[in-house]
């Protein structure tokens, strides 16, 4: 929200850019271009978390080493060893990436085309109207968002399995490339864009606040969410089921409208409408698959060795879980409450819907301004948006090298 927020501040008619440029004429995006490229940008920088969450560094480096001295270059090593290494495990998260894509509201009302609107955008629209047609309308059109899902996914599995067919054994021909200019490029981009995209916000704000409210709600749903979820994954790992238990993903790995719709007619029924922690359970359904996915590869990657000596020496499960398993997923633990504390700040149909406007966000109000002449409030309602997930991963990034420093012996 908060990049789409800068993008439009900075490309739309009457943006920045175009009262710099004075001869420039802003582009009909009628395909929603812009969309896809802020979006592509913005679950850029999730993955890389990803990535490191799920692979170590020094795992990584020991690998990269091998290859090399067997005389194969950078993009060799990338394509023949890391990523098969890495897509197996990263294969869900993509798909969970690519259906919040493709079900986003909040920054296809922002960034998106106007008429016709996205998919996603028409269904909530339909959704939202009184009458039983209309709604009949939007859940076919969340069904149709399913389909495409299952088609993209189809399609991307194929032609995995063509790719991997095509990877060559390790032995043969050995050719050295010198490919890492792309990825320095790209590593100090996808930074550099979020950076910018701070600075960009704070210039457009100046002395603009957002609400207090606002600030207060996203940063306690958020606060809550990644720390119940953490919580109950924790749990789950240690006392869930470990086979059948696929429905778990199935919340991200969904478009969100009609799950949003679905959370929104149970509390309806309920008459919990319009309550913090109702708000909160929306929330938690999606920050738990999405710790999830950054805790259980650790999880199963984990030295049993240690465990297995701490039940020799009669400890019981509480006590290896508190003692022994958390010291060593401190890391992956870290990097699942940032990724938590990031998606409960971006949730905005659970919080429009369930909220029933009485918890209003940064995300919700975010939105709204999006359509005003407020630039300023706008701005800082984004910036706000931006930085407290900003604050917090640089809280976890600092505790998770501190715990890898000075925990080197349960490596």
């Amino acid at each position: 929200m908060a990049f789409a927020t800068a993008a439009l501040l900075l490309f739309a008619e009457g943006g920045w850019w175009y009262r710099v440029c004075t001869f420039c004429t802003p582009a009909v995006d009628r395909y929603g271009l812009g969309l896809g490229l802020t979006l592509a940008v913005k679950e850029s920088g999730f993955l890389l978390w990803a990535i490191y969450g799920l692979m170590g560094e020094k795992r990584l480096a020991e690998q990269v080493t091998v290859l090399k001295s067997l005389g194969y270059g950078r993009w060799q090593c990338l394509h023949w060893l890391i990523l098969p290494t890495l897509m197996p495990s990263l294969a869900i998260i993509l798909l969970a990436t690519t259906a919040w894509s493709l079900s986003a509201v909040d920054v296809a009302l922002i960034l998106g085309p106007g008429n016709p609107p996205t998919l996603a955008v028409l269904a909530w629209q339909w959704l939202n109207q009184g009458d039983e047609l209309q709604q009949a309308k939007g859940a076919l059109a969340s069904l149709l968002l399913v389909g495409i899902l299952g088609l993209l996914a189809a399609g991307a599995w194929g032609a995995w399995r063509l790719w991997r067919r095509r990877i060559p054994d390790l032995r043969g021909v050995r050719r050295l490339h010198s490919g890492a200019g792309v990825g320095r490029v790209v590593a100090i981009v996808v930074p550099l864009s979020g950076l910018l995209c701070a600075l960009f916000l704070a210039a457009i704000a100046q002395t603009a606040v957002p609400a207090g409210a606002s600030v207060a709600n996203s940063l306690t749903l958020a606060l809550l969410s990644c720390a119940l979820g953490g919580i109950i994954c924790l749990l789950w790992l240690e006392y869930g089921p470990s086979r059948g238990d696929g429905w778990v993903w199935l919340p991200p790995l969904l478009p969100a409208l009609p799950l949003a719709d679905g959370q929104y007619q149970l509390a309806l029924y309920a008459w919990l409408d319009g309550r913090l922690f109702t708000v909160l359970w929306g929330h938690l359904l999606w920050v738990v698959p999405w710790m999830l996915f950054i805790l259980r590869p650790a999880w199963r990657n984990r030295d049993p060795r240690l465990e297995l000596i701490a039940r020799t020496l009669g400890w019981r499960r509480g006590r290896i879980l508190c003692l022994v398993k958390l010291p060593l997923l401190a890391r992956p633990l870290l990097a699942a409450l940032a990724v938590g504390f990031s998606v409960s700040i971006a949730q905005y149909l659970p919080t429009l819907w369930l909220g029933a406007g009485r918890t209003p966000t940064l995300t919700s109000e975010a939105v709204a301004l999006s359509s005003g002449g407020d630039t300023q409030s706008l701005a800082a309602q984004a910036l706000w948006q931006l930085l407290l997930p900003a604050i917090f991963f640089t809280l976890t990034a600092l505790l998770a090298w501190l715990a890898g420093r000075y925990r080197r012996g349960l490596r």
